[in-house]
């Protein structure tokens, strides 16, 4: 028997931990989804005839925040913990229960609030969001320089609402992984953290896939590729001022024009036009796939590189992961992408 055919998890709830080896009749299902820019989340099914689990872990109004923790891969060496969330919901069907944790970030959804952050910029205040949750958080790799809001309103909105607003503005990503928020420039194609290859020879059957599907499409947004992006502020003593995106040879121009107070400098103006810009792409390059998990040896991530082999020449490359779902059901465990790339048409 090969490592491939050897799945196994361990679940831990409230403290309380469930082996897929130990407790076969029990495990139906097991299923992590990573994301960026919302709750990564993760599913337990169980085999619940009696109740038993179901009623362990909920009450008669509603279902406690319990800690989850997944462990996944073959064998007996899983790795590293590849998921940590607390529960939000429970379902059942027939004879099966099923639980369903959000990462950490779903603590920052709790309360809104009305109150102003004042000089602060908009990583301090992703970072008070994170902290005042209980989360650590590391920011883009070397920093940014950003200028200081007089006053930043909050206005009746939670803490993820306003720091998914703050990140936006200044062209980052926002995800949770463990108990850590991370707010990170959009990811760049680098070198390939595996590479996955359609119809490859049985020596190297861990990393094959045989189901995908692909798109390509110009233009690359939803209301036509921009070629460049305009962000209009007005300074201190009424003087207009201007930022803008990096230009590509075709496309359309689109001009934002903010008066906020706090936007001040041309830096800061290129910054918000930019993000514009790149976070609402629509990428010309589309591709799910499934596979067989290389786990724990590499864990992909988003943001990670992956190249993709043999699909030929429109379709093979190397792409960026968007969402990767790790499935385990019964005896079978697969590994399901959601990869993009840009076009360098220019």
């Amino acid at each position: 028997m090969g490592v491939k055919d050897d799945p196994h998890s361990i679940v831990s709830i409230n403290g309380d931990i469930y082996d897929s080896w130990k407790d076969k009749q029990l495990f139906q299902q097991v299923t992590v989804e990573l994301t960026t820019n919302q709750a990564s989340e993760c599913l337990i099914r169980f085999f619940d005839p009696d109740f038993k689990y179901i009623d362990r872990y909920s009450e008669d109004d509603g279902v406690p925040h319990c800690p989850v923790d997944i462990w996944m891969g073959f064998g007996l060496d899983l790795g590293p913990k590849l998921y940590t969330g607390l529960m939000v919901r429970t379902e059942r069907r027939d004879s099966d229960s099923t639980f369903r944790a959000y990462d950490k970030g779903h603590k920052m959804k709790y309360d809104k609030k009305n109150e102003y952050h004042n000089n602060m910029n908009d990583l301090d205040i992703i970072k008070l969001m994170a902290t005042r949750n209980g989360l650590e958080f590391e920011g883009p790799d070397g920093g940014l320089a950003l200028p200081p809001h007089d006053a930043m309103m909050q206005d009746h909105r939670n803490d993820w609402d306003l720091a998914t607003e703050r990140a936006r503005s200044c062209g980052l990503v926002l995800y949770v992984r463990g108990n850590t928020l991370f707010a990170k420039e959009p990811a760049k194609v680098g070198t390939p953290l595996l590479s996955l290859i359609y119809r490859n020879d049985l020596l190297n059957e861990p990393r094959m896939f045989h189901h995908w599907d692909a798109s390509f499409k110009l233009p690359e947004n939803h209301k036509g590729r921009h070629k460049v992006v305009k962000h209009r502020y007005r300074e201190r003593g009424g003087h207009q001022g201007e930022g803008e995106s990096r230009r590509h040879k075709r496309g359309t121009t689109r001009t934002e024009n903010k008066s906020e107070a706090q936007i001040q400098t041309k830096a800061y103006a290129s910054r918000r036009a930019i993000a514009s810009k790149e976070l609402n792409r629509e990428h010309a390059y589309v591709v799910s796939a499934r596979s067989v998990p290389p786990l724990p040896q590499i864990r992909p991530d988003n943001r990670d590189t992956i190249a993709l082999l043999n699909c030929g020449k429109l379709f093979s490359g190397s792409y960026l992961i968007d969402k990767i779902m790790h499935d385990h059901q019964g005896n079978g465990f697969v590994t399901e992408y959601t990869l993009y790339r840009d076009s360098n048409a220019g």
